[in-house]
């Protein structure tokens, strides 16, 4: 039976040992909470959300949900940053109340991180942003990032 190494394993028993970021093992985990309130006349497609900013180096950890409470039918949100507006999240349905999961960074094994930080810069990864698609957000509904990531403030 064989024996192969992920990359942790490999960059351990390298010669020369290969050193791996903090943001891989030994970061620390920081919490990431921002809610928003739709203002009356609510919120238009292809409009953006800005939930804040990450520090550089910066990965979200599995857990990472949006939170929403009821909405308008077939309102749509993503999240992600500058370079990629879905990069944690593909456009998800904000119509009714629940918890969506803000993953997809790992189904392929990008892992992205925080390699940016120039807010209001195209090139800027260090925002988390989201972009009404599919109907205007209703006035009133309530919408809360909670979102772990690993590194060092």
């Amino acid at each position: 039976m064989a024996t192969v190494l992920a990359s942790l394993a490999a960059a351990r028993v390298a010669f020369p040992q290969t050193l791996v970021k903090p943001n891989l093992q030994g970061a620390d985990l920081q919490t990431f909470i921002s809610t928003y309130t739709v203002p009356a006349g609510g919120q238009a497609i292809a409009d953006v959300i800005s939930w804040g900013y990450l520090p550089l180096g910066a990965r979200l950890m599995p857990g990472t949900a949006l939170y929403c409470a009821a909405g308008t039918a077939a309102s749509t949100l993503t999240l992600g940053d500058a370079v990629a507006p879905a990069r944690y999240m593909a456009a998800a349905s904000v119509a009714t109340a629940g918890k969506l999961p803000a993953e997809a960074q790992f189904t392929n094994g990008g892992l992205a991180e925080v390699t940016v930080v120039k807010p209001g810069d195209a090139t800027d990864t260090s925002e988390l942003r989201s972009v009404v698609a599919g109907a205007t957000l209703q006035a009133g509904q309530v919408l809360t990032l909670v979102a772990v990531y690993a590194g060092q403030n």
